[in-house]
Parts: C-alpha cells; structure tokens; sequence
C-alpha cells in the first residue's frame, strides 16, 4: 500500500511540474530572442564604432593596408550583426511563438540554444514587462 500511495503522489507531483511549462516556455522564448537580437545590436555598433574611431582620432592617417584592414573587420562584424538581428527579429520571435501556441513546437535550433538561465525571472525582467 506505501508503494502505490507513494507512486500516485510521484505522478500527481510530475503532472503539477508541467502545469505552467507553456508559459515559461513563451517567457524563456522571449528572453532568448532579445538577448540574441542586443547581441547583434551591439555587433553592428562595434563595427560602426571602429569606423568613427578611425576617422576621428587624432593621430596619423592610415596606411593604406591598415585602412583595408579596418574596413575588413567592420564589415565582418556589421554583416554578422545583421544576420544575427535578423534572424531574431520581432516578426522571427512573433511566428515561432505561434507556431508553438498552436503545438508545434519549438523549431530545434531554439531548443538547443535554450538554456536554464532563460527560464529564471529576475527584476531586469520583471521591470521591462511593465
């Protein structure tokens, strides 16, 4: 008698674990696509702040490799911004969401990337709701 007294509460409790998993999910959703999209956000702003640097400090000119060599780096880490910007925009986060609202589910790419720490509401989070 313990032991199905003890596996019914085993099973009830399971059952309550993933009362509140869809919403937590949505929540570690949106966490994870403005993350990824500040990422990117702050890829682009590096690639133009090295560009505003370069013009406007106060030493010598460029030589022509180091020029070259600047306009290298701040493309690699404008396109890779917008790319990752893109690909977490709004509309992006918007679809996978309801896709998963109507039991889909997650794309696998968002799943591997979601980790604990999305799941876990903090005050930054909490503050930027309202």
């Amino acid at each position: 008698m313990p032991q199905k007294l003890l596996l019914l509460l085993l099973l009830t409790s399971a059952a309550r674990l993933g009362f509140g998993q869809g919403r937590d999910t949505v929540f570690a959703v949106h966490k994870i696509f403005r993350e990824k999209r500040a990422a990117g956000e702050g890829l682009q702003a590096a690639g133009d702040k090295a560009t505003a640097e370069a013009k406007y400090v106060g030493h010598a000119p460029p030589t022509a490799q180091e020029a070259r060599q600047d306009s290298l780096g701040n493309t690699v880490f404008t396109t890779v911004g917008m790319l990752k910007s893109g690909y977490y925009s709004a509309e992006n986060e918007a679809d996978v969401l309801k896709l998963y609202t109507e039991g889909w589910g997650l794309p696998p790419d968002i799943r591997r990337k979601l980790r604990r720490k999305h799941f876990h509401r903090t005050a930054k989070d909490l503050t930027a709701n309202q």
